[in-house]
């Protein structure tokens, strides 16, 4: 593991320690996503599969069914026929900025519910900003607006007991805001204000980038999502969107001005569709609406980025090596058909029956029931404005894995050659129109549903009939639908386990395979651009880094600096416990630097890094060893950035910096530079247009982001320095006090020398 120098600010403690750093949790649930109208089964395509163990030996089928022929047992009623639902009347019109609005007025409940769609998600992503769309639409509500912090957002909504939800998913981003009907004005003026005057606080940045990290570093250990990813990524290839998958470095590489840049090009109302639903009056709202939106200026909207439809020939096998993975996941996929296909309905029936009808289902059948090999099975079809895909999903012990990847092979081919029988299909649409008629509980299940018809070019009567559609489709359409979509000759496999059990099954049926390690990046390699900038942009941002210079104290201060040592106390809070921690760090123009931190653990730990010229060691405890190679590079940069130098960097040779977007803390306007290292890592600094002191420095590193926030400037021998500091890392936040600050103090050179034993 990279071991990092504990700098002033803590910002890295030695994974050795008893407050080694873990990943965030996940982020939470939104509010509202809305969905299209499905077969009455959820995405099961998304859900994960159970991870219990299965049986350890087949389970016999069942020789005679003990209940036939017995005449006392009731008979269930007839299925009723598919009936149209009974939608609240709606209207539909534009507002005078092209913003397409959806009405759905019903006074059954007195709530009102407000879903806003921007046709922009993971589809419109470019390569080199995969995630952008995600963690714009985390930071729309998390990062407050510019009439609202963050947390002046939250207590408006949550003065009227409503909620605000915002998430990006494939093909749209969606805002949503619920109400009790008196208080509609709160989302008539929070909604379009989260919209179009998103602050993208940076304060809040650091936190839900390590969330997004997180995520993405869980999926390591879930054998169910790394299955799933590397199927996506087999089947559409590093060339096809649907085929890209986020990594820590492409998350980390995302900055505050891509967020800014991606909302100014898609978030604009001619890019969207706004839905209200719930105890409103049409006539009325229509004006309120144009109020609320009138400042949301149309723009020129770019094309939605296409990509050549990718061709399967024959079958290709991937193995994730998981070393001490007991239970395989298994993935067959292919490519599945567009919303608009004349076969959706016959398609959704048909899968229903083979995959997506739970315990009635054939996978579900065939591999649990008859074959013993697991306790789920299911397949599921994208459904979306593109092909999307299809894709068949269970999970088994190891040993079993060839024979139960057969088994799902064997019924798709079985499924596309005969099709269903009329049983199935009359058993598989009563319950698929059985489902989806109880599902508008409420005038947000009303306001998702049409929202997501119309996102795919589908009006209300889409929505009404939809059973009735479903109650349509036949044996043989059915069939039909199936032997055109189900390719029993080209499709992708992916098994998730440990290669030791599984290459030997694989080897001795003849299967060609290829086999990557769980933790190799998925898709394309990320290539990171260097910071290129015009001699303009250079120009303006050296002007204020040169400005923060001479307020800081100047550079002829600065550069007659030999050694410097400071001290300081504080708390340390890591995965919710608070530890007392003192600092002390010392340095020696050019390459000499020490820092000693001791925790109080219940008893004094102490964590200790002495670094001269081109040798290091470190100390944890009683412990001492010399520091590895990895470890001196990083110090370097910890060198490097120090708080009291950094602003020297930009007069270096080679040096590029980048003006970026202004930017508020603490409701104070700050110009944001973006300056590039020797090391390869680009450091952002925000300078207060009014002090010209640096309030915060932030980085990323390891596919981590890192922020440290500087306040209490005082004046030391010409010098300001900052004697309150906080630093944000991974599940880690400090805040220290100075309480010593020595320039050019005498050092004692075998201060740097290594503890001995």
């Amino acid at each position: 593991m990279k071991t990092f120098a504990p700098t002033l600010t803590m910002r890295t403690v030695t994974a050795a320690t008893a407050f080694a750093l873990v990943a965030c949790g996940p982020k939470p649930t939104p509010s509202i996503v809305p969905t299209l109208p499905g077969d009455g089964d959820q995405n099961v395509s998304k859900d994960p599969l159970p991870v219990a163990p299965p049986p350890t030996t087949p389970v016999a089928p069942v020789a005679q069914d003990l209940w036939t022929g017995r005449a006392d047992m009731l008979a269930p009623p007839p299925a009723q026929p598919a009936a149209r639902i009974a939608l609240p009347p709606s209207q539909s019109f534009k507002l005078s900025n092209g913003l397409e609005v959806i009405v759905i007025a019903s006074a059954k409940l007195p709530v009102v519910n407000m879903q806003l769609a921007i046709k922009a998600g993971r589809m419109h992503e470019p390569l080199a900003r995969l995630g952008v769309a995600d963690l714009t639409a985390d930071m729309l509500l998390r990062g407050g607006t510019t009439k609202h912090d963050p947390q002046a957002l939250a207590r408006a909504i949550d003065f009227v007991g409503g909620t605000m939800g915002a998430n990006a998913g494939y093909e749209a981003s969606v805002l949503s805001c619920s109400v009790m009907a008196k208080n509609l004005g709160t989302c008539l003026q929070l909604l379009p204000e989260v919209a179009m005057k998103p602050a993208f606080a940076s304060t809040e940045m650091a936190a839900v980038w390590q969330g997004k990290i997180a995520e993405v570093r869980n999926r390591l250990d879930d054998a169910n999502q790394l299955a799933a990813a590397h199927v996506q990524n087999l089947l559409w290839g590093n060339d096809h969107v649907r085929g890209w998958i986020p990594a820590e470095p492409r998350i980390a590489a995302i900055s505050r001005d891509d967020l800014i840049a991606w909302h100014k090009t898609w978030f604009v109302p001619n890019n969207a569709i706004l839905v209200v639903s719930g105890d409103v009056k049409p006539a009325a709202l229509k004006a309120e609406l144009e109020k609320a939106f009138g400042g949301w200026k149309k723009a020129a909207v770019p094309p939605t980025p296409k990509y050549a439809q990718p061709e399967l020939s024959g079958i290709r096998v991937r193995l994730v090596d998981k070393p001490g993975q007991t239970q395989t996941q298994i993935r067959v996929a292919q490519f599945g058909i567009a919303h608009d296909d004349p076969q959706f309905f016959d398609a959704m029936v048909w899968n229903y029956i083979l995959g997506s009808g739970d315990f009635s289902s054939r996978l579900m059948n065939v591999v649990r029931v008859k074959g013993g090999k697991t306790y789920g099975a299911n397949s599921a079809l994208d459904r979306n404005l593109d092909r999307g895909s299809f894709v068949a999903s269970t999970f088994t012990r190891n040993s079993e894995a060839l024979a139960t990847t057969k088994l799902l092979t064997d019924e798709l081919a079985t499924m596309a050659k005969d099709g269903p029988t009329a049983v199935e299909v009359e058993q598989a649409t009563a319950n698929i129109a059985g489902a989806y008629g109880v599902r508008f509980q409420s005038a947000a299940d009303v306001g998702t549903a049409v929202l997501g018809a119309s996102l795919h070019g589908f009006n209300t009567e889409y929505v009404a009939s939809y059973a009735q559609n479903i109650a349509k489709v036949d044996a043989a359409s059915a069939k039909t639908a199936a032997s055109k979509i189900i390719d029993p000759r080209n499709y992708v496999v992916v098994m998730v386990g440990d290669a030791k059990d599984l290459e030997p099954q694989l080897k001795a049926a003849g299967w060609r395979y290829d086999k990557v390690s769980f933790a190799a990046p998925i898709g394309p390699e990320l290539v990171v651009a260097p910071l290129i900038v015009d001699a303009k942009a250079a120009a303006a941002a050296k002007i204020m880094l040169d400005s923060a210079l001479a307020a800081k104290g100047g550079e002829a201060k600065l550069r007659a600096l030999k050694s410097l040592r400071m001290s300081a106390k504080g708390s340390t809070l890591i995965q919710g416990q608070s530890v007392a921690v003192e600092l002390t760090r010392t340095l020696v123009m050019p390459d000499k630097m020490r820092i000693d931190a001791e925790l109080n653990l219940g008893q004094k730990f102490v964590v200790a890094i002495g670094v001269d010229g081109n040798k290091g060691w470190n100390q944890e405890g009683a412990n001492v060893s010399d520091m590895p190679a990895e470890a001196l590079a990083s110090v370097e940069f910890e060198r490097w950035r120090d708080p009291e130098l950094i602003l020297l960097r930009h007069l270096e040779k080679g040096a590029t910096m980048a003006p970026l977007s202004d930017d508020k803390i603490a409701g104070r306007g700050h110009a944001v530079v973006r300056l590039s290292s020797p090391m390869g890592v680009n450091v952002t600094l925000f300078i207060d247009r009014e002090t010209k002191m640096v309030s915060r420095i932030s980085f990323e590193e390891g596919g981590a982001i890192s922020v440290d926030d500087f306040e209490d400037y005082k004046a030391i021998n010409g010098i300001m320095v900052a004697h309150t500091r906080t630093s944000t890392a991974p599940n880690r936040t400090t805040k220290v006090k100075l309480t010593k600050i020595e320039f050019d103090p005498t050092i004692d050179p075998k201060a740097f020398a290594k503890p001995t034993k």
